[in-house]
């Protein structure tokens, strides 16, 4: 008798499992598909609500006067509340290189706003920073104040949001960072320890002069701190090319809120006064207050962990 079996009946007997393999592999790149269909270009859908909580706010760039080609430099501090549907309201301080809307150098403004977030993370806002009060430099009984709008991206989850201005007399650019206050509040005890510190910026020779002079100003040093409300600070700085450096030291404060001011002596300290906001334990961001010089900072902590920061 013959052994052969006939072609058309042979059964082809598969290894445990390979059945399930040859189900399991088609299954698994049609989710693969599924997902990369899903996620598009970006990772998520991002809405108002992505923007809620409280932010350290700084702003530098230039206003442009009316009707000219002249423009002044201008920066903003401020600590800022989101309702997560749209809304915006903090306290903060601005220092211009010129006249704008009567604001003086140093000085309070509240802030209010509204925002729009798009699905892909844009989207828009305005804004508006008002003086409490009238300034000493205009003859109206309003508060003087700075009308802002423009552009917004999210960026870095929550952790951030980035705004430039599309005004054609307003040519700032503004970065939002999330507060994640330590365990124990924010207090002259956040600042104990070492920081390093980056400045930039423009001293104006006379700020009541709208074609006042001006030049770059690029500073690096470091702040060390008792976390009792005294620090020392060496700089160099480098001011149109002048290269120069200084030892200051004097005391600060730091509101429960993550506000801060400081204050240092000397023969005419470069960062004489500052006007703060910590994001965290491990980072601050500060603008000087004096008149003509219109600088940002950013102090970032020494040999600290990283933990909630983008």
């Amino acid at each position: 008798m013959s052994s052969v079996i006939p072609r058309d009946i042979i059964v082809l007997i598969e290894p445990p499992g390979y059945a399930m393999a040859r189900i399991t592999l088609p299954l698994l790149i049609v989710l693969v598909a599924a997902s990369n269909a899903v996620a598009g270009d970006g990772s998520r859908v991002f809405s108002d609500a992505d923007i809620k909580g409280n932010y350290g706010l700084l702003a530098q760039g230039n206003s442009v006067i009316s009707d000219t080609s002249i423009s002044f430099p201008a920066v903003i501090v401020a600590t800022l509340f989101s309702d997560g549907k749209g809304n915006l309201q903090g306290n903060g301080t601005v220092n211009p290189g010129g006249p704008v809307s009567e604001l003086e150098p140093g000085q309070p403004v509240k802030i209010t706003g509204t925002y729009d977030v798009d699905t892909d993370g844009t989207g828009d806002f305005t804004a508006a920073a008002t003086s409490s009060s009238p300034s000493a430099r205009s003859d109206s009984s309003d508060s003087p104040s700075i009308q802002l709008g423009g552009a917004l991206v999210i960026s870095a989850s929550d952790n951030a949001v980035q705004l430039v201005s599309t005004q054609t007399d307003r040519v700032l650019y503004t970065i939002l960072k999330k507060q994640r206050p330590p365990e124990e509040g924010f207090s002259n005890a956040t600042l104990r320890g070492a920081w390093g510190l980056e400045c930039h910026g423009t001293l104006v020779m006379a700020t009541e002069d709208p074609t006042a002079v001006e030049f770059p100003v690029a500073v690096i040093g470091l702040m060390t701190n008792d976390g009792h409300g005294k620090f020392s600070a060496e700089i160099t700085a480098n001011t149109n090319g002048v290269v120069t450096q200084e030892n200051f030291n004097d005391v600060n404060s730091v509101a429960g809120d993550g506000t801060l001011s400081a204050t240092a002596t000397g023969t005419d300290p470069l960062l004489a006064r500052l006007s703060g906001i910590l994001n965290d334990s491990n980072e601050f961001r500060a603008i000087t207050t004096d008149p003509g010089r219109i600088v940002s900072c950013t102090f970032t902590a020494q040999g600290r962990r990283d933990e909630g920061r983008d």
